[in-house]
């Protein structure tokens, strides 16, 4: 892990980089010496050819031929012959069997016509079939001698059948320039130089221009990050510190629009917050204001009944207002974390009965019956209390508020197979529209497409129950049709039934 760490270093990739580019100029370099400077002559595939295939059938042919000619007629036909093989740099002589001396040759001036004379038992071993050209070399201390030139030998018979004379076929001597065989050391080095040179600053720019690219993309990034692209990331995945600074520059380019939406989304909710507020406290306050401008102008002329209904509107409006300020200040709280929970293990049957004793006197007001259900074995569970009687009761008032007159209200307690209770509050009344459902839960949201509104609401009734059971590590949910009521149902950790028994007793 250290190793595949130190070998992601900027400091050591661009070095190791630079050098292999350096290594493979050097090769490239190299090879091309190999196959120009250094590479010694080549043969000419039509030379090799004949050389391989053609010139042991020819020579014995011509060999055959010359053993029905007369000995005067033995030039001429070395001549005519040598003359047709003269492009592939051989050349032909014909020796006497006995001496060994030159007979004829196919030029006056040629190599073999020069040397004079072959040792006749050498010609004979060479004659025989056994005889590997390519291997033995009949003069091994004079890699310039005639002998070691000669690539085949026929034997020209008489009429007895045995040699008078043998034909040999051999290469011409090769002739350099000294600058042909010679290399300059001095020239050799200066091309190196320059070649090494320039390989360097080739390698080198290439580097630079990958470092550049990469430095530009970030540039790039960091330049449209300035200029309000949030959504702009660097598209660089290597293992190296620049792959990492655009990963951590991408880290932070998220972070920071999420940071900037989330920020928005609070200012327009300030906004569509104070909007609210001050429209819902604005209703009250001009309610509050006219009522008591006509006290003030007509106490003397209003009887008692009419002064008490006035005055009953006006406590109304003020009692609205404070559950306003209330619920103002508790979602506050909740929001900023401040709330305080005391969770212990209690009963929920008997807190869902006081809750119902709250709610009696607006129940009957409308003829709407409360009940709550729930089996003999309940658990008990671990929550707080006051802040869960508060959830019932908002669940409470708003099924009360959008209930049926002469309908019901129940509260359903039961044991999922998860060891959670359940608490679900069902009322009766026109239910909720689909388009609404998704907004249930919003602050101020009061669903008045779907459910008219009966009396005063904030519209944080529902919100704070929400986000109290979210404190609980649960989530409230709603489901509801229209023309059947709504349901709304959240869960309680469960104790065993251990703790639950012993508390019973």
């Amino acid at each position: 892990m250290l190793r595949s760490r130190w070998l992601t270093k900027l400091h050591v990739r661009v070095p190791a980089l630079f050098l292999g580019l350096v290594v493979l100029v050097g090769a490239v370099y190299y090879l091309w010496m190999e196959r120009t400077v250094f590479r010694p002559p080549q043969q000419d595939p039509a030379e090799a050819d004949w050389y391989s295939e053609l010139a042991a059938v020819e020579i014995d042919s011509v060999a055959a031929l010359a053993a029905s000619l007369a000995p005067d007629r033995l030039q001429d036909l070395a001549q005519e012959y040598g003359a047709a093989i003269a492009v592939f740099a051989a050349e032909i002589v014909f020796f006497d069997a006995t001496s060994g001396k030159v007979i004829a040759a196919c030029a006056p001036d040629s190599l073999p016509a020069a040397v004079g004379e072959v040792d006749p038992e050498l010609l004979a071993g060479m004659a025989e079939p056994g005889w590997a050209f390519d291997k033995i070399y009949p003069d091994p201390t004079n890699i310039e001698a005639y002998v070691n030139r000669i690539f085949h030998v026929a034997a020209v018979a008489g009429p007895d059948g045995a040699p008078i004379a043998y034909l040999a076929g051999s290469w011409r001597p090769l002739i350099f320039a000294l600058e042909d065989v010679t290399l300059n050391p001095r020239q050799l080095w200066l091309q190196a130089i320059l070649v090494g040179l320039a390989g360097s600053f080739l390698v080198g720019w290439i580097v630079l221009a990958w470092l550049t690219r990469r430095i530009q993309t970030l540039n790039t990034a960091a330049a449209a990050l300035a200029a309000g692209r949030l959504d702009h990331r660097v598209q660089d995945k290597s293992a190296d510190d620049l792959g990492h600074l655009g990963r951590a520059f991408n880290s932070m380019a998220t972070r920071l629009e999420s940071l900037i939406t989330e920020l928005r989304n609070k200012e327009q909710f300030q906004r569509q917050l104070i909007a609210n507020i001050s429209h819902d406290l604005r209703t009250p306050m001009a309610s509050l204001r006219g009522y008591v401008e006509t006290l003030g102008l007509r106490a003397e002329q209003m009887d008692r009944s009419e002064f008490q209904r006035y005055l009953g509107i006006i406590d109304d409006n003020l009692s609205h207002l404070d559950r306003l300020v209330d619920h103002l200040l508790q979602i506050s709280r909740l929001d900023a974390g401040q709330a305080r929970f005391q969770f212990e293990e209690f009963l929920l049957p008997e807190l869902i009965e006081g809750v119902l004793t709250r709610c009696e006197v607006s129940a009957a007001a409308r003829g709407i019956r409360l009940e709550c259900r729930y089996p003999a074995e309940l658990p008990l569970v671990n929550a707080d209390p006051l802040q869960i009687a508060q959830v019932v009761q908002n669940l409470m008032e708003n099924g009360i508020k959008f209930g049926r007159d002469g309908g019901e209200v129940v509260v359903s307690l039961a044991t999922l197979p998860d060891r959670t209770v359940e608490v679900a509050v069902c009322d009766d009344g026109p239910g909720i529209d689909s388009q609404d459902l998704p907004h249930i839960f919003e602050r101020f949201f009061t669903g008045d497409r779907s459910r008219s509104r009966k009396g005063q609401s904030s519209g944080l009734g529902l919100a704070i129950a929400a986000k109290i059971v979210e404190e609980h590590g649960s989530r409230l949910t709603v489901a509801s049709e229209p023309g059947r009521g709504a349901a709304f149902r959240f869960q309680l950790p469960a104790v065993n039934a251990a703790k639950a028994n012993s508390a019973e007793s």
